[in-house]
């Protein structure tokens, strides 16, 4: 098998609105590789449909802006994050309207902007009704420089550790190569894992893998009990069928059961706006009841025009628009947790660094106020670019070789996914909990051992996605509370005790960390 070496001053993981952000910039100063495991773009970014998140009209302010971003996160956000993400919005807008970004206008040329769940006002910039993430990528993708190197189908099995130093990455092309990759600083832009269940908005991609690969290295991760479960996904042909935008019910859109009763009425203030959490279990409970639930579209003008996208989809699955009523259910969405990291994306190891969903800044808090993930992708990998400054020289270092790993009896996908569904899920409890860890320390030694690369890309995966899982079903089972998206039926109250506290990940331990609003970089 031929193998390969790349030295690079930074290696990005992941080509979505976070890694190719971040690959422009640092393109600028920097020799920049971006290794992506299948066509460049691919993931979670092109397939975001609602918008992304300004406080930049006349109407609006950073600070209510912020205001609704804490919120939203139940008491869980870092304050001085979320301002910091925020005040990037007008350089981060100017960028993609210097590329003629084609968000949608009214008649008079001003910016159509929508309102989603939990925001105090319309700030939500759209293109093609709902297809903001296509459009914003296709942009990115048109201004890539020429010196930006780009490795597409790779596939990233391990970080290299240079005792306490991210020194670089090993991994394989779809020929088979083995490439070792020595660089300054690596960047894990690698995406979220709603892959985990059944029913997900999630690309095919969304996997784990740079979770995985952090946690094998060392890296802190934090707040994995966090997953946000979108309230509304089509629900067709006996499986999740595609995303239904929150701009929609912005738009007028209600939830009904299937005798017309509206399942958000009295249950909150800004009933079928009310942050998505909150949502997301009234959809639930609906279900569990017995009965189903459906997104009223009758009052939403024009849908089929105004949500083209949306309409061709649901047509697809032999749903029709015209009717009115489109069947859902919750489907894994976003991961507020991740690889702990400040705002400009520093981690607990010395030259690893991890933006976009990937990340947990603290921006999100318990629960992802809608459309600020592409806000916060783009302006993390800003302000990663402008923090770099001084990085150590990239250089070989010696490596050892893993023992070839013994696969037998390993799960496939969907039994994962099942039993991540029936027992981590949106709701659960002590016993569900207890169920999975025990079902996944089965493959402990599996989950603890190195990325090695006479792994087959499946195994690999399976792989990842159990570490992830391992870590995400260990969370959950210590937060004794109901908090945001992390539900609880035998602890269904929020507990003060837990406010500011984190379960976190490194060197294979879960412990429990008491934080502060303070900014730092993890330890």
């Amino acid at each position: 098998m031929q193998s390969k070496t790349i030295t690079t001053d930074v290696v990005i993981i992941g080509s979505g609105l976070a890694g190719l952000m971040a690959g422009l910039q640092l393109a600028k100063t920097r020799n920049v590789t971006i290794v992506t495991k299948s066509t460049l773009g691919a993931g979670n970014s092109e397939r975001a449909q609602g918008g992304i998140a300004a406080p930049i009209a006349a109407h609006d302010t950073s600070f209510s802006h912020i205001e609704d971003t804490l919120a939203a996160g139940y008491g869980h956000n870092h304050a001085s994050v979320v301002e910091k993400i925020i005040e990037q919005a007008g350089p981060v807008m100017e960028m993609f309207f210097s590329w003629n970004t084609p968000f949608d206008k009214e008649k008079d040329g001003t910016f159509q902007l929508a309102k989603e769940g939990a925001h105090s006002r319309r700030r939500i910039f759209h293109a093609g009704g709902d297809a903001t993430g296509f459009y914003m990528m296709e942009r990115l993708k048109k201004n890539i420089p020429d010196n930006l190197r780009i490795l597409e189908f790779f596939t990233a099995y391990d970080l290299l550790m240079d005792k306490e130093h991210c020194a670089g990455l090993i991994g394989k092309d779809r020929s088979g190569s083995i490439y070792t990759v020595y660089s300054s600083a690596v960047v894990l832009a690698s995406g979220g894992c709603g892959q985990l269940f059944p029913v997900t908005s999630n690309a095919p991609e969304a996997t784990g893998d740079g979770l995985a690969m952090a946690f094998r290295a060392g890296a802190k991760l934090k707040d994995m009990e966090f997953m946000q479960f979108h309230p509304t996904m089509l629900f067709a042909e006996g499986r999740g069928a595609g995303l239904l935008s929150e701009v929609i019910r912005g738009e007028g859109g209600v939830l009904v059961d299937e005798e017309g009763g509206r399942i958000m009425k009295g249950l909150h203030p800004l009933e079928d706006l009310a942050p998505r959490a909150v949502v997301a279990q009234a959809v639930f409970e609906t279900l569990e009841a017995g009965r189903g639930v459906f997104l009223d579209i009758r009052n939403v003008p024009d849908f089929e025009n105004t949500f083209p996208t949306i309409a061709a989809n649901a047509g697809k699955h032999g749903v029709d628009p015209a009717e009115g009523y489109l069947p859902v259910r919750p489907g894994a969405h976003f991961m507020m947790g991740g690889i702990a990291a400040d705002a400009r994306g520093r981690t607990s190891v010395e030259g690893l660094y991890a933006i976009g969903e990937a990340a947990c800044t603290g921006m999100h808090g318990a629960n992802r106020l809608a459309s600020n993930s592409l806000l916060e992708a783009a302006a993390g990998a800003k302000l990663l670019a402008e923090g770099m400054t001084e990085v150590r020289p990239a250089k070989p270092i010696r490596q050892e070789k893993n023992a070839r790993q013994r696969i037998f009896n390993m799960p496939v996908k969907p039994a994962l996914q099942q039993r991540m569904e029936q027992c981590c899920g949106l709701v659960k409890d002590k016993h569900m909990l207890v169920e999975i860890i025990d079902w996944l320390k089965t493959y402990q030694d599996f989950i603890f051992s190195p990325g090695e690369t006479g792994l087959l890309q499946e195994n690999l995966t399976t792989k990842n996605m159990l570490t992830t899982a391992w870590m995400m079903a260990g969370s959950a089972l210590a937060r004794q509370e109901s908090r945001g998206a992390h539900i609880r039926r035998d602890y269904p109250d929020q507990s003060s005790e837990w406010g500011q506290s984190a379960v976190c990940w490194q060197h294979g331990v879960l412990q429990i960390e008491k934080e502060t609003d303070h900014e730092s970089v993890p330890g």
